[in-house]
């Protein structure tokens, strides 16, 4: 039995909110490649499942940034071989360490939110833990007027607690695909692309 259901909305500035998205039913959709009128687009593969981004590259899937995946695997695989955060949380008492936006959790914690929110030049999610006094934000857009494609991410970890928090954060993208390794190569010969890497 199901027991959160989604709670989709349009705010007033037309963008499109997802509450606790990785609670919801899986979808899958492509990130728009708007880079400008001089930029050079790519493409992203994005599902609702731990930090979004599945894959990207340029033209096609043979020039790949992050591996493209069908949509049943991304579901699977982006929250571990995607982007990614761990946070730090320094204690007298002990370390507590904390990934935002993992899709570890299966059932709904009122004391954490998350929210996917898309736009046409940009897709942002946003997650508060209320026990940890932390609230993440990644913000992912492409590079307008550039000479090259690129698909550009921040990272904002904002202190909410009511005392002062000291942390240590790693963050980025678990693999990355270099240049030259073709779709061919990443699923048919694997190890050997991967020994070569």
């Amino acid at each position: 039995m199901r027991t959160h259901l989604p709670k989709y909305e349009l705010d007033k500035d037309g963008a499109f909110v997802i509450h606790d998205y990785n609670l919801n039913r899986p979808w899958a959709s492509f990130f728009p490649g708007i880079a400008g009128l001089w930029g050079i687009p790519l493409w992203a593969f994005i599902v609702n499942r731990g930090q979004c981004i599945a894959s990207a590259g340029i033209r096609s899937k043979d020039e790949a940034i992050l591996e493209f995946l069908p949509a049943n695997k991304a579901y699977q695989f982006t929250p571990t071989q995607g982007f990614r955060t761990f946070i730090k949380i320094k204690n007298k008492k002990r370390n507590i360490f904390y990934e935002p936006f993992g899709a570890i959790r299966a059932i709904p914690d009122k004391k954490i939110h998350n929210q996917l929110i898309v736009r046409p030049f940009d897709l942002k999610i946003v997650e508060t833990n209320e026990t940890l006094g932390l609230k993440t934000q990644v913000t992912y857009f492409s590079v307008p007027g550039e000479p090259f494609a690129a698909l550009a991410r921040t990272l904002v970890i904002e202190n909410i607690a009511k005392k002062d928090l000291e942390i240590e954060f790693l963050d980025g993208a678990s693999v990355v695909v270099p240049y030259g390794v073709n779709n061919f190569f990443l699923k048919e010969m694997g190890r050997t692309i991967e020994a070569w890497m």
